[in-house]
């Protein structure tokens, strides 16, 4: 399946991808208030980060199936789906993270959420420029 320009330009992340104003903080289609960002930076995530997060995907679908499974099947399926959580988990990692420490309106409290991802340098670059206008506007 071949893309239109159009449709690879809209997934590619750039200055415009990004609309921040005095109220809130819009990525493409998602849209944060800035009353409850407290924080933001550009995290660059490592192979531990990667690590973990390979082995948490592979855990979490490994516990579905064993929860969904006859105990039979489970003993099958089971390992079988740690490697298929892992893979999936894979193909989601990302060098680069824009991150927000966002304060939730229920008990949920802080909580820092990845706002765009990428592996690409000079899109890190956006990000660090994303970070410093958010910075100036909640101060």
């Amino acid at each position: 399946m071949m893309l239109t320009l159009q449709e690879l330009e809209s997934k590619m992340i750039t200055a415009r991808s990004f609309n921040i104003n005095s109220t809130t903080l819009k990525f493409n289609n998602d849209e944060y208030p800035l009353a409850q960002i407290k924080r933001s930076r550009v995290r660059t995530n490592t192979l531990k980060d990667h690590a973990v997060r390979l082995i948490i995907f592979g855990l979490i679908a490994s516990s579905v199936v064993w929860i969904v499974t006859p105990n039979y099947f489970g003993i099958y399926a089971g390992p079988f789906s740690i490697f298929a959580g892992m893979f999936l988990a894979l193909l989601s990692v990302r060098k680069y993270e824009l991150q927000v420490e966002f304060e939730h309106s229920d008990e949920t409290g802080l909580q820092w959420i990845s706002i765009a991802k990428t592996n690409n340098k000079e899109v890190k670059d956006i990000f660090e420029s994303q970070v410093e206008k958010i910075q100036h506007i909640i101060r």
